[in-house]
């Protein structure tokens, strides 16, 4: 006769339930969302920036932007003229007329900023030139760094 103890029993073993398995799964998510995340940062070569918020803009390469030539960028609602003066001089001012609102051109001849709207000729310190405003316009600071030309607020 055999004796209940003398059966061998299968032990009890632990079993995951539903609880368990939403647990394990929104963990091993988050996990994965952590990963990606982190490899996302390391790997981008322009992180997310909010133009308002940083002390400088990005305008361009230096072997892109060629002497004599101009570039206008949007550095949040401020609209900026870039000009590339000689082979190490910058300028930066804004880009838009304070009389009427409309975007300014480089000449590159004539070494002036023009209003083709209300014919303004501005140098490329601001200051007015030609026309019916003594309103200068605001002047941004150029430096390079690393090959590559920033405009900062000052």
């Amino acid at each position: 006769m055999t004796s209940p103890h003398d059966l061998t029993a299968p032990a009890d073993r632990w079993q995951p339930g539903f609880n368990e398995w939403i647990l394990g799964g929104i963990a091993v998510l988050i996990l994965v969302g952590a990963l990606f995340g982190s490899v996302l940062y390391l790997l981008s070569p322009q992180p997310l920036r909010l133009a308002e918020l940083q002390p400088a803009y990005r305008v361009s390469r230096v072997e892109e932007f060629p002497v004599g030539s101009s570039r206008v960028v949007n550095w949040g609602s401020t609209v900026i003229l870039v000009v590339r003066t000689g082979e190490q001089s910058y300028a930066a001012l804004d880009a838009t007329s304070p009389t009427d609102g409309c975007i300014l051109k480089w000449d590159p001849v004539s070494q002036r900023v023009l209003s083709p709207c209300s014919y303004l000729v501005y140098d490329l310190h601001g200051n007015v030139v030609r026309g019916l405003t003594t309103i200068p316009l605001t002047r941004y600071a150029v430096y390079v760094r690393d090959g590559v030309v920033y405009v900062s607020r000052r």
